[in-house]
C-alpha cells in the first residue's frame, strides 16, 4: 500500500513538470474569445484562429451528445514557429497547444487539414476532461485543484478511451479522419492476420519486446465495436460513472459492465475476435492477392521498420531503418544489414535517395525551444561526407534532381498565406527559385526525369490532388483532380511514371499514373498495405506492415500489364465501422466558416494567470501542500508551499515566483524553515560534534539561463545560474550560529547525451556534469561549499547494455557554523560521513534482464527488469584528525523494475543490495550487506 501511495504521489509530480518561457519575448500575441475558450495566437495568424474559434463553438453547442454537455473554460495557444507534429490538452493548468505545421505524410493522419484535425481531436479531449469532473474526481478537483482532477481522471479513464473517442470525433465530424485511413490500423491488422492477440494488460501498456499497436488503434476498435453493438451514446454513461468512481475499484471497467455486460478485458477480446473474422472475410472477398516477395532482412528478434527504399548507382538496396535496438540509420539492406550512416532526430521520418541521399533533421533555438526548425541534410554516398545545407529552415521534405545539382523542397511558414515549393542549389543550399501554391499543404515533391517538372501532392478542402510545377514557366497544373481517397507517398519512375499509395479499397495499394495520358492502374493487391513504393527497372520495392515491423518486399512488374492486379472498387475498410457513429456523422469542416470574433492584444507577462492547483506535493521525505498559479503562455509561475521533513521532524514554508519571458529565467523566493544539522566543533585539543537546531529565514533572487541544442542524435544542455540569498538564522545556542549573512550561489549544469533506442537502457555516448558553489558573504565562519556530480556514458558489450562512470567531489569544512544541505552521492551502502572533503568514483554496468509483459490486477504492469551492477570507491577527509583520510568501498547491484502503475504512469521501482568492503565508521549497523528501496528520483 505504501508503494501504491508513492506511485500516486509521483504521478502528481510528473504531471506538474514542464518548461517555462519557451517562446521568444518579441512575439506579438493576440487573443479572441469564444464562450468556451480563449484562443491565443501570434499576429498574422488571425484568419486560422477565427476558423478554430468558429469550429470550437460549433462542436461545443451541437456535438456533445456522446460525451456530455459539461464544459470548462480553456486557454488554447496556437504555436506557429514550432515544427513538432503534435497537439495536446493538459491540466495544471487547463490549457491546450496546437503545433500548426503539418506533417508530410497523409496516410496516418488522413486528408483532413492539419489545424482542422487538431481542433476536432483536441477539443474532444477538452469535452472528455470537462465531463470527467464529477463524483470522486470532482471532489479531488475541489480538494487539490487541477492536479487532483488530472490524477483521479487519469486513473479512472483508460487512455485508449480518450484517444479512441477523439479519433472517432475527427472521423465522424469530417469527410476524412484517421478512422477512414487504412494505414492507421496497419500494425493491428498485421497482427490479426497472424492470429496474434495480446493479453489486455499488454495491449493497454505496451512492450519493449514485441510490436504492440498504440492506444489510438486499440481505442478506436473497442469504442466503435461497443457503439455498434450497444448504441451511439453508450460511452457517455460509462465515462460519467467511471470518472465519478461509482465503483471504487476498477471504476471504468465496472461501469462498462453495467452498461454492456462486458468488462474492459472482455470487450477487448470480443472486439479482437470479431476483427479477425471481418479481416478474413474481407480478404476472401478481394480475390487473389498480388504481393511481392519479402526481401531478405536480418531480424534476430528485433522490431524493425524499413522505409524509403531505393537502389543506388552500385546496385545496392538502401533504406531508412528504425529499430528497437539501434538508432535510425541509412542501411544497405541484407542479412545482416550494413549501416551506411546514422540519421539524426527528425520531426517525422523522411529520406530521399538517388545519386546522393537527402533527409531532414530537427534543430531548435537554444533558449526558446518552441522556436524550432527542420533542416536539409545531404549525404554523399561516394565520399561518406555529410552536409547540413540550410539554417533556420522550415523544410518538411526534399528530393534531389536527377543530375544531382538541384533540390526541390517543401517550405512551410504558418504566417505566410500558402506553402512554398523551393528550388535550392544542392551544394550550397542557396534558394534558386520558389513558388507559393494554392494548397493548405504540399507534400512529396519529386523531379521528373528531365528535371524541369516537379510533381507533388497538394491538399485542399476538397481532398488530395497530384499536381505538377513547371520550373521554367512557373505554371502549376493538376494531373489528378482532388479526391477524398487516401493518397500518399509519391515517387517518380525512370520513365516518368508516377507511383503513389491509394487506400480507396480499404487497403493501401500501389497505383501508377501516366502524367501524359492520365491513365491510372493498380499494381498491387496486398493483404495489409504497401508503402513507400519505388521502382528500379522492372522491380517494385515497397514496405508492408508485419508483426515485427514494416518490412520490404519486391514485386517484378510486367512491362505491359503492370503487376497484374485487379482494379478493386472503392470501399471502406472493415476497421472503419461507419455505422458506429452514423447518428452523429456530419462534415462540419465543409459547413463551418471563419468567425468574426473581436481580436485583442494579449500580454506575454501575466496574461491569463490563474490559480490552478492546491495539492499534496507527493514527496515521501518532505510531504506538504503546494498552491500553484501559472499564466496562459507559461512564462510566469507562482508557487506557495508548506512542508514537513519527516527525517528531521521540522517544518518549512515558502513562496517562489518565476518569470521566463526574458532571456534569463528570473526566480524570486522566500522561505522559512527549521534546521537540524550536525556540526563539528572548532577545537584544537579534541574532536567533538554537536547538533545544531535553529530556524532561518532566507530570501533572494536567482538567474538561470537554460540552453539546449539539438545536433544529429545528440542533445546538449547548458544551464548556468547565479543566485543571491539573504539568510537570517535564529533560535540556536548563543555563539554557535553565524550572524545574518548573504549567500552567493553559482551553478552550472551541463549534459550532452545521445538519444536512446526503445530497448537501450541508457545513452551509449554522453556526459553530464553539475557544479555548485556556495559562498557566505561577510562572515568567514558561516560557510562555503563546492560540489561536482558528473557521469560519462559509454557503450556496453551489447547494443542494449551501457557503462556509466561517475566522479563526484565535495568540499565543505565540517567546522563551519552554517552547513549547506548535503546533496552528495556517497558510496552505496554507507551512511553519510562527517567530512571536510570527499570524492567518489563509481563504475556501473547496466543491462536489461527480462521483458515480462505481465500485469498484476491492474495495479502494476511489469514491462522490463534491468540490472545495474556497480563498484564504488570513496575517500573522505576530516582535517581535525592527523592523516584523517578514510576509505569506503562497496560492490553490488540495483535491480530496477520499469513498471506502469495503475495503467497510467510509468514509474521505476528498484531494490539495491550493496556489499561493504570497508567498515562504515558512521553506522552502528555491522551487517556487511545493506539493502534499500529505490524509487524514481532516488538513483
Amino acid at each position: 500500500m505504501k508503494l501504491l501511495l508513492t506511485a500516486l504521489c509521483l504521478c502528481v509530480s510528473v504531471l506538474s513538470a514542464q518548461g517555462i518561457g519557451l517562446h521568444p519575448p518579441e512575439v506579438d500575441w493576440q487573443q479572441l474569445r469564444t464562450a468556451q475558450a480563449r484562443i491565443i495566437f501570434p499576429a498574422g495568424y488571425e484568419q486560422r484562429a477565427q476558423r478554430v474559434a468558429a469550429l470550437i463553438d460549433t462542436l461545443a453547442t451541437g456535438h456533445s451528445r456522446s460525451v456530455g454537455e459539461k464544459l470548462y473554460d480553456i486557454d488554447l495557444v496556437l504555436q506557429t514557429p514550432n515544427m513538432t507534429v503534435n497537439g495536446y490538452v493538459g491540466l495544471g493548468p487547463f490549457r491546450s497547444e496546437f503545433y500548426v505545421t503539418p506533417p508530410q505524410s497523409f496516410s496516418l493522419l488522413s486528408q483532413t487539414d492539419w489545424v482542422d484535425l487538431l481542433t476536432l481531436h483536441e477539443f474532444r479531449h477538452v469535452q472528455q476532461t470537462s465531463n470527467e469532473r464529477r463524483g470522486l474526481t470532482g471532489l479531488a478537483a475541489l480538494l487539490q485543484g487541477q492536479t487532483g482532477w488530472a490524477v483521479l481522471s487519469g486513473i479512472a479513464t483508460p487512455n485508449w478511451f480518450s484517444e479512441g473517442d477523439a479519433v472517432i470525433a475527427e472521423t465522424a465530424f469530417s469527410a476524412a479522419g484517421r478512422g477512414r485511413t487504412p494505414a492507421f490500423s496497419g500494425d493491428l491488422r498485421a497482427l490479426l492476420g497472424r492470429n496474434r492477440v495480446y493479453r489486455y494488460a499488454k495491449a493497454r501498456n505496451g512492450s519493449f519486446r514485441d510490436l504492440v499497436p498504440d492506444h489510438y488503434r486499440y481505442g478506436y476498435a473497442l469504442l466503435t465495436y461497443a457503439r455498434q453493438q450497444f448504441g451511439n451514446d453508450v460511452w457517455r454513461r460509462v465515462l460519467h460513472e467511471g470518472a465519478a468512481y461509482r465503483s471504487l475499484l476498477y471504476p471504468f471497467s465496472r461501469a462498462l459492465k453495467r452498461e454492456t455486460g462486458l468488462t474492459t478485458r472482455e470487450l477487448y477480446l470480443t472486439t479482437m475476435a470479431e476483427l479477425e473474422q471481418l479481416q478474413d472475410s474481407a480478404l476472401v472477398a478481394r480475390g487473389a492477392l498480388v504481393e511481392g516477395l519479402p526481401v531478405e532482412q536480418s531480424d534476430r528478434g528485433d522490431i524493425r521498420d524499413y522505409r524509403f527504399p531505393f537502389v543506388d548507382a552500385r546496385g545496392r538496396l538502401l533504406a531508412l531503418r528504425t529499430s528497437y535496438r539501434q538508432l535510425p540509420a541509412l542501411v544497405e539492406v541484407g542479412n545482416p544489414d550494413r549501416v551506411i550512416t546514422t540519421i539524426g532526430i527528425q520531426r517525422e521520418p523522411w529520406l530521399d535517395g538517388g545519386s546522393d541521399v537527402l533527409w531532414t533533421e530537427y534543430r531548435q533555438d537554444p533558449r526558446y525551444t518552441n522556436q524550432n526548425y527542420s533542416e536539409i541534410v545531404r549525404y554523399d554516398l561516394g565520399t561518406g561526407e555529410k552536409h547540413v545545407l540550410t539554417e533556420g529552415g522550415h523544410y518538411l521534405s526534399a528530393s534531389l534532381s536527377p543530375d544531382g545539382r538541384r533540390i526541390v523542397a517543401v517550405y512551410f511558414d504558418p504566417l505566410a498565406r500558402n506553402p512554398e515549393l523551393r528550388l535550392l542549389d544542392a551544394t550550397s543550399g542557396e534558394v534558386i527559385n520558389s513558388r507559393a501554391v494554392q494548397y493548405t499543404t504540399v507534400a512529396w515533391p519529386r523531379f521528373a526525369p528531365a528535371g524541369q517538372t516537379v510533381y507533388f501532392l497538394g491538399q485542399a478542402a476538397t481532398g488530395i490532388s497530384i499536381a505538377a510545377w513547371d520550373t521554367d514557366t512557373d505554371a502549376v497544373r493538376t494531373l489528378r483532380p482532388p479526391s477524398r481517397e487516401p493518397i500518399d507517398m509519391l515517387s517518380v519512375t525512370e520513365t516518368g511514371q508516377l507511383l503513389f499509395t491509394n487506400g480507396r479499397s480499404g487497403v493501401d495499394n500501389v497505383h501508377r499514373l501516366d502524367p501524359v495520358t492520365s491513365r491510372e492502374e493498380q499494381l498491387t493487391n496486398v493483404a495489409v498495405g504497401a508503402y513507400y513504393p519505388r521502382l528500379s527497372g522492372s522491380t517494385l520495392y515497397y514496405a508492408s506492415p508485419t508483426p515485427r515491423g514494416e518490412r520490404l518486399h519486391l514485386l517484378t512488374l510486367s512491362p505491359d500489364e503492370g503487376g497484374g492486379a485487379v482494379d478493386l472498387p472503392s470501399a471502406p475498410s472493415f476497421f472503419e465501422r461507419p455505422e458506429a457513429f452514423a447518428a452523429e456523422a456530419t462534415d462540419l469542416l465543409s459547413k463551418v466558416e471563419a468567425g468574426n470574433y473581436p481580436v485583442k492584444n494579449f500580454s506575454n507577462t501575466l496574461g491569463g494567470i490563474k490559480l490552478h492547483s492546491w495539492s499534496f506535493n507527493g514527496s515521501y521525505v518532505t510531504p506538504g501542500v503546494r498552491v500553484e498559479f501559472a499564466n496562459a503562455l507559461n512564462t510566469a509561475e507562482l508557487a506557495l508551499d508548506g512542508l514537513y521533513n519527516i527525517n528531521e521532524a521540522r517544518y518549512s514554508g515558502g513562496a517562489t515566483a518565476t518569470y521566463g519571458g526574458l532571456f534569463p529565467v528570473i526566480e524570486l523566493s522566500g522561505r522559512y524553515r527549521d534546521r537540524n544539522t550536525l556540526v563539528q566543533e572548532s577545537r584544537t585539543d579534541s574532536f567533538r560534534v554537536f547538533r545544531q537546531e535553529f530556524s532561518e529565514v532566507a530570501f533572494g533572487p536567482t538567474l538561470r539561463l537554460p540552453l539546449e541544442w539539438v545536433s544529429g542524435n545528440f542533445v546538449t544542455g547548458l544551464t548556468p545560474s547565479l543566485g543571491f540569498t539573504y539568510i537570517d538564522p535564529s533560535g540556536g545556542e548563543s555563539g554557535r550560529l553565524p550572524r545574518s549573512f548573504g549567500n552567493l550561489t553559482a551553478g552550472l549544469n551541463f549534459r550532452v547525451l545521445q538519444r536512446t533506442a526503445v530497448r537501450q537502457v541508457q545513452p551509449r555516448w554522453g556526459m553530464t556534469a553539475a557544479l555548485l558553489y556556495d559562498r557566505a558573504l561577510g562572515d568567514g565562519a558561516a560557510g562555503a561549499r563546492f560540489l561536482l556530480r558528473s557521469s560519462a556514458y559509454l557503450p556496453g558489450a551489447f547494443l542494449t547494455h551501457g557503462i556509466r562512470l561517475d566522479l563526484d567531489l565535495q568540499r565543505e569544512q565540517a567546522e563551519n557554523l552554517y552547513q549547506y544541505p548535503d546533496l552528495f552521492r556517497y558510496a552505496r551502502g554507507f551512511s553519510a560521513p562527517l567530512n571536510d572533503r570527499v570524492y567518489r568514483l563509481g563504475v556501473n554496468y547496466q543491462l536489461p534482464l527480462l521483458y515480462p509483459d505481465i500485469g498484476l490486477l491492474g495495479i502494476t504492469y511489469f514491462k522490463r527488469v534491468r540490472l545495474n551492477a556497480f563498484y564504488d570507491y570513496s575517500r573522505f577527509t576530516i582535517d581535525a584528525f592527523a592523516g584523517g583520510g578514510f576509505r569506503e568501498q562497496s560492490v553490488g547491484g540495483q535491480l530496477y523494475f520499469d513498471n506502469v502503475w495503475l495503467n497510467t504512469q510509468a514509474i521505476t521501482v528498484g531494490v539495491e543490495g550493496a556489499y561493504r568492503l570497508d567498515r562504515d565508521l558512521f553506522s552502528n549497523d555491522e551487517q556487511d550487506v545493506q539493502f534499500r528501496l529505490l524509487l524514481s528520483g532516488s538513483f
